[in-house]
């Protein structure tokens, strides 16, 4: 027969085991509800993860649409001088090249700006400051562009320096990219035409601005007994190799 001590002993070993027991499932508790928030804040929750991939890809497009608008501002930048011809002289209208057609000499590109945009037929094409053609039909929403490089386009031309105009002529195209002429420039007593001097519209019949640039001559010679130098050039841009061209309208300078 156990004693009474030893009963009373395992009594309150027993009573002790309970209210640790109880009280042990107390702090698992109150932890548990502790750290639930955390838990709940710590597992993937698709709507809120769709939310923040979709705001990085925002981020990153809108850091790509700067890295172009940067560009498109230095190119801006760039074209100021390039033809003498401040650009707040200029409403300028940026097109897209939508196509291309380069047949039998006949050289013309289509831009994605027309009537509603402004474009009228005869305005000037410019990449950068460069005189790349001339607006030769229009439609609502595009408009058909004849480069100078096409064997029909004649643009007035003008031979100049640093100083002054040496000698006028006519820009002629010869139908290949790369490749045009100044034709009818008379020579006279003093004038010396070279290698690496540049030609610009010369604003002559009304159509063109003078002052674009057109690009420099690769070779100049006058025959013998000759009155007229025969020259040829490169242009310094064509749109072979843009993906937008400048389509631009003059207003005179406000005195």
């Amino acid at each position: 027969m156990p004693s009474r001590r030893n009963v009373i002993g395992i009594i309150v070993g027993v009573t002790g085991l309970l209210v640790v027991a109880g009280a042990g499932g107390m702090v698992w508790s109150r932890l548990g509800n502790a750290i639930e928030p955390l838990q709940r804040g710590l597992a993937p929750i698709p709507k809120e993860a769709d939310g923040v991939t979709s705001l990085r890809e925002q981020v990153i497009r809108l850091n790509a649409e700067n890295v172009v608008l940067r560009t498109r501002l230095s190119e801006y930048l760039a074209i100021k001088g390039e033809g003498g011809i401040p650009p707040e002289q200029a409403v300028v209208v940026r097109a897209r090249v939508i196509a291309r057609t380069h047949r039998a000499g006949r050289r013309y590109c289509e831009v994605d700006a027309g009537a509603v945009d402004g474009v009228v037929k005869g305005m000037p094409v410019c990449s950068g400051w460069s005189l790349v053609g001339v607006v030769a039909g229009v439609q609502d929403g595009r408009c058909l562009v004849q480069e100078v490089t096409d064997s029909e386009s004649r643009i007035p031309a003008a031979i100049v320096d640093d100083q002054q105009k040496l000698a006028e002529g006519v820009l002629v195209g010869s139908g290949r990219a790369g490749q045009v002429s100044l034709d009818f420039v008379e020579h006279r007593e003093g004038l010396t035409i070279s290698e690496g001097m540049r030609v610009v519209s010369a604003g002559a019949d009304g159509r063109l601005p003078a002052g674009l640039v057109l690009g420099t001559i690769t070779s100049a010679k006058l025959a013998p007994g000759a009155d007229h130098w025969q020259i040829s050039l490169t242009p310094l841009r064509d749109t072979g190799n843009v993906e937008s061209l400048l389509l631009m309208r003059f207003s005179p300078p406000s005195h």
